[in-house]
């Protein structure tokens, strides 16, 4: 039996009922996290540059229709644009965009089909399997070392992590989830181009970033409804080196041993209370803490950010003219807008540098060095340690191993509340928001909800076409 076969079975079989149990209370916080990144995310200028692709130019036919795959496409891809959903740090991957967004446009699809809506339980599978496999493939994959290589795991991984959960919620057997998984896995590229902290090259137009996200995302409902109709795939790719040879990359597959047998990935997934990369909020609440504590950083003549080496090298700069992924990757931005502009932390659109002159003397303190010491915990955490310098005596220093919204420091359902609210507030009518935010918290009680919660957001997105761009709201997070 090949890999493939073992974690289609697995899927097949779901969930450990002690696992799923366990993992219950999380989904809903994850989804509504997810969703509240979808309708910032759909505000935001990248968002309306995507969605025009639904449109029709002069002479340009619309790259995007209204079929279940194209929602998918796009969904995914402007939560994830937002850089403020979830993430699992020991597979340097962002499921939930991928996992929720799909599992959502499939479940609203199949209820206006022949077979009808799919049941709560089957929907919690499908989401559940889709976390599964994202993570523990981005574990073979060795996620965290090749993201620095210019493959992004999560883009390397939606194709298969779509065609899970696709395959899951249609009910496919151990066979045809195979085959799907094998197609997708084909489909597989995972180099959108450009470095991890500037995104795609700079040049005229818009980034095709979350744009490849998108129809990499596509592509695995694609696999997964071509297997449901007979197609097969090679399910030998985890087992030889022809996978690994394609990219470049080292495989670990002793890991999909553990497939399925570690509980549920939901629970070992970060949720992210700031806009920025995963890398910096181990730093920026380390020193906001120490700010909490009554030190002032005018008085300050350093700030120095201790980092694992990897990370380290990854947002160490201070390019933020670069683009706006530079200005979320920068430590040093970031350990700024904490001191100087925090109502700004949780602002996903970036547009433009924040150019005060507290943010500039603040930014010009701070100094990002390799810890070979934190390497140690990564990447299972991602830890940081700040120390604050006057002159040359250190004042103070605080090490922050386990961040706020991490696996053991999670978000409950009043934190996410909170902060789909802020992302939500300002962009859809007041009604709008507080009918999603139940929708969402009631999804899993009935076989109708993810029809009328997709409703919902088709709304949003169609008022969205019929006014100008709006700005999404922004405000530092309240933590416990």
């Amino acid at each position: 039996m090949t890999r493939i076969d073992t974690i289609a079975q697995r899927l097949t079989s779901g969930l450990l009922p002690a696992a799923l149990e366990g993992a219950c209370p999380a989904l809903p916080i994850h989804l509504l996290d997810t969703v509240g990144a979808w309708i910032a995310g759909r505000a935001s200028p990248e968002g309306v540059q995507l969605h025009r692709l639904k449109g029709q130019g002069t002479h340009v036919p619309a790259v995007f229709a209204a079929s279940m795959l194209d929602s998918i496409a796009l969904a995914t891809a402007t939560a994830r644009l937002t850089e403020v959903d979830d993430v699992h740090m020991a597979s340097c991957t962002t499921p939930g965009a991928v996992v929720i967004l799909s599992a959502l446009a499939l479940a609203a699809s199949a209820a206006s089909g022949p077979a009808g809506a799919i049941g709560p339980g089957r929907l919690a599978a499908s989401i559940h399997a889709g976390y599964e496999v994202m993570t523990c493939l981005g574990e073979t994959f060795s996620g965290p070392e090749i993201l620095h290589s210019g493959i992004w795991p999560t883009l390397l991984l939606a194709p298969v992590t779509t065609a899970a959960v696709a395959s899951t919620l249609l009910g496919l057997d151990a066979e045809r989830t195979a085959n799907a998984l094998a197609i997708a896995l084909t489909a597989s590229n995972g180099r959108p181009g450009g470095s991890a902290s500037a995104g795609v090259a700079a040049g005229p137009g818009t980034s095709a970033r979350w744009l490849l996200l998108g129809m990499a995302a596509r592509a695995g409902g694609a696999a997964a409804l071509s297997a449901a109709r007979g197609f097969s795939g090679d399910r030998t790719l985890l087992d030889g080196s022809a996978l690994a040879a394609l990219h470049g990359i080292a495989l670990a597959p002793q890991v999909v041993e553990s497939f399925l047998r570690r509980g549920s990935a939901v629970q070992r997934t970060s949720i992210k209370p700031y806009c920025m990369a995963k890398h910096n909020i181990a730093a920026v609440q380390a020193f906001r803490q120490l700010l909490e504590e009554g030190i002032a950083h005018a008085n300050l003549t350093r700030i120095r950010v201790k980092l694992p080496p990897a990370h380290a090298r990854m947002v160490g700069h201070d390019d933020t003219e670069a683009s706006r992924l530079s200005r979320i990757t920068s430590c040093a931005y970031n350990i700024a807008l904490a001191g100087a502009s925090p109502q700004h932390l949780l602002d996903i659109e970036r547009r433009e540098p924040v150019h005060s002159a507290d943010m500039s003397r603040l930014a010009h303190k701070v100094e990002v060095v390799a810890d070979d010491q934190l390497q140690s915990l990564a990447p299972q955490a991602y830890p940081a340690t700040v120390e604050l310098f006057v002159g040359e005596k250190m004042v103070a220093c605080k090490t922050v191993v386990d961040a706020w919204g991490d696996p053991a420091l999670p978000f409950d359902m009043a934190a996410a509340r909170s902060k789909f609210r802020r992302l939500a507030g300002e962009v859809v009518d007041e009604n709008v928001a507080a009918e999603v935010e139940t929708l969402c918290s009631g999804l899993f009680d009935s076989a109708t909800a993810p029809q009328v919660l997709w409703r919902a957001l088709a709304g949003i997105d169609k008022a969205h076409l019929q006014r100008p761009v709006s700005k999404v709201p922004v405000g530092p997070p309240a933590r416990p």
